[in-house]
């Protein structure tokens, strides 16, 4: 990404931060760039992630034997960045067990590129990543933040004169704008008492391959700790629903575990990705039109059970796979996207503008989205305190069908609201 003040800051490719080999070997010789451990435990394939933003404009296939030239690279893949400082900024991911871009794709920060391997002139399982500017490779921690470990107190790091680029204090917060985060078990247990901000606490999701519900980890944790401390802002749910049937359930799941007189957010992406980079949870299939049939029928729901209903994506997604402008007329708008030069056009009363403020949130040790809230919610639509009753017929066996399906989608069934019986001839 590209600070405030002009700095780059680049995303570490691993999840996992282990250093076997600085900008110097061991040995004390130029290595022109940093490996990364990929073993863990008895795995030695690991995702690998662009670093940031730009356009592939390098991919190499190994030929299973060279391991000199180009070739000692193995697998590999290189991307262009935005240029900085009018200098050409490209990275470099080597020994790929395999990749799953093409050359001219377009990847935004932190998509999966491919996956860790031991193709090339190797020895172990590693990722081979390098910083080049202007045609030179430069020290990738430079480039980086501090924020990792080394596998031996023998490893060449830095250069005299090089540290880990450096954050300014606030990169992007405006002034008057609510600082929220959004926290599930991946932040692991949170000291609410030290939360500067308010959250909104995921109450669960639904399986990508088995469809089943299932509640969060943490959410009795998280629930009770921010409610306790004043932090409960709201919640979402990571959907997965298939049908507007499946998206009311998944409402009334959430209705069955927190109270509803808060903002409730249908989470709306992909539900998994192979290591080709296809698509293939259950909902991933489904066209832009179904989706946000489907996000409507939550919201609705969602809106009917006294929750100030909300949708929750990013900003390619919104585009090109549900029709996220359109839900916004109605339901209120969250959007993620981290880059500088977002696109500011599309609604949103909620922006999320980083997901990496590891370290950064008193109270959680591990990575938490920060979030702006742009404007005020609306007040929740409080339910009805009374009941319309509606009488119609007697009417033909056709147009009872067709009135009961109606009543059916509406959930006016399941909650005991229809009723119908023969008259007399």
């Amino acid at each position: 990404m590209r600070l405030s003040n002009g700095e780059v800051l680049l995303r570490w490719p691993l999840a996992q931060h282990i250093i076997t080999q600085g900008w110097y070997y061991n040995d004390g010789s130029l290595h022109q760039a940093i490996d990364l451990r990929t073993q863990i435990g008895n795995t030695s394939t690991q995702p690998v992630y662009a670093a940031e933003d730009g356009t592939v404009d390098q991919v190499q296939d190994w030929d299973g034997r060279t391991r000199t030239g180009m070739q000692s690279y193995g697998n590999m893949v290189r991307i262009r960045h935005a240029d900085y400082k009018s200098k050409t900024l490209q990275t470099r991911y080597a020994h790929l067990s395999s990749y799953c871009v093409k050359y001219g794709k377009r990847v935004k920060e932190g998509e999966l590129i491919g996956y860790s391997g031991t193709t090339g002139n190797v020895f172990g399982a590693h990722l081979h990543f390098e910083v080049i500017l202007n045609g030179k490779r430069t020290n990738p921690l430079v480039w980086l933040d501090s924020d990792f470990t080394t596998a031996s107190g023998q490893v060449f790091t830095y250069r005299a004169g090089e540290h880990a680029v450096e954050k300014p204090a606030d990169v992007t917060q405006p002034s008057g704008e609510e600082v929220l985060i959004d926290v599930s078990h991946h932040q692991g247990a949170i000291d609410w008492a030290k939360v500067p901000y308010r959250a909104i606490v995921r109450i669960g999701y639904r399986g990508y391959g088995t469809g089943k519900l299932m509640k969060d980890e943490q959410y009795d944790a998280n629930l009770a700790g921010a409610k306790a401390s004043g932090k409960l802002f709201g919640f979402y749910f990571f959907s997965q629903a298939i049908t507007v049937d499946e998206a009311r359930e998944e409402a009334d799941f959430c209705a069955s575990l927190s109270p509803t007189n808060y903002p409730l957010f249908f989470d709306s992406e992909w539900g998994h990705t192979t290591k080709t980079g296809v698509h293939d949870g259950r909902a991933d299939n489904l066209t832009k039109d179904q989706r946000t049939a489907i996000a409507m029928a939550f919201c609705e729901r969602a809106k009917a059970h006294g929750f100030t209903a909300g949708i929750y994506t990013f900003t390619a997604f919104a585009s090109a796979n549900i029709d996220y402008a359109y839900l916004c007329e109605d339901y209120i708008g969250w959007l993620a996207d981290t880059r500088t030069n977002y696109d500011k056009t599309l609604p949103r009363y909620i922006h999320q503008y980083s997901q990496t403020a590891k370290g950064g949130v008193p109270g959680i040790t591990g990575k938490v989205d920060l979030n702006h809230l742009v404007k005020a919610l609306p007040a929740a639509d409080k339910p009805a305190s009374k009941l319309q009753v509606i009488t119609i017929g007697p009417v033909s066996q056709g147009d009872a069908d067709a009135i009961y399906l109606l009543c059916k989608q509406r959930g006016l069934t399941d909650a005991g609201l229809y009723k119908s019986e023969w008259s007399e001839a």
